[in-house]
């Protein structure tokens, strides 16, 4: 998934992703190149998930505080 698609799916913006893997909320993304040879950001097939459960608990009022934690509930880190 890249960067475009993750912001549209999450009505976020490229700042508000970054700011969520900063706060240790999305797992970073990859750097891969396109078949035109254009460098891209490629995100793994969870951060859709997590990126839309952010999403929802910001539009709900939570404070990333409150979301990390409920995430812990949710994806324990290992």
């Amino acid at each position: 998934m890249t960067t475009e698609e993750l912001i549209a799916a999450t009505r976020t913006t490229r700042d508000t992703l970054y700011e969520w893997v900063a706060y240790k909320l999305l797992p970073r993304p990859w750097m891969t190149t396109t078949p035109s040879r254009q460098l891209t950001a490629a995100w793994s097939p969870g951060a859709l998930e997590r990126g839309r459960y952010i999403a929802s608990a910001q539009r709900k009022g939570l404070t990333l505080t409150e979301i990390a934690a409920r995430m812990q509930q949710h994806w324990p880190r290992r």
